[in-house]
């Protein structure tokens, strides 16, 4: 029966984890970005503000805070979504996880229009 040194055995679970480490790093980095949440009121038929800057993993959260209905909708190409009717007082939030550039308008007021560029 041969015994192997310890020394030997020692070594390698380090360099192990630290080769595992190593790997998993660029992974960490790539989804860093948690995400921020930022609010967009409606109040006078308008969004405010009418344009905003956000990174991909951000989250818009709509409060109506108007006496009427919304209903908040995009059609941008890779970005749809349609909450529907929003009745005063409600929140509803949405998440981009691509970047680009995104129209969002209101179905009852065609005049009410927000652009949220999305950046990396």
């Amino acid at each position: 029966m041969i015994n192997k040194p310890a020394k030997e055995t020692n070594i390698r679970l380090p360099v192990a984890a630290l080769i595992c480490v190593l790997l998993l790093l660029p992974l960490a980095a790539a989804g860093a970005h948690a995400g921020s949440e930022h609010v967009i009121s409606q109040k006078g038929k308008k969004f405010s503000p009418g344009q905003i800057d956000i990174k991909v993993g951000d989250t818009l959260t709509f409060i109506n805070d108007d006496k009427r209905r919304h209903n908040i909708y995009s059609k941008t190409p890779g970005q749809t979504f349609n909450i529907r009717k929003q009745s005063p007082g409600a929140r509803d939030s949405i998440t981009f996880d691509d970047s680009g550039t995104v129209e969002v308008r209101c179905a009852i007021h065609p005049k009410m229009r927000l652009v949220v560029n999305i950046s990396e």
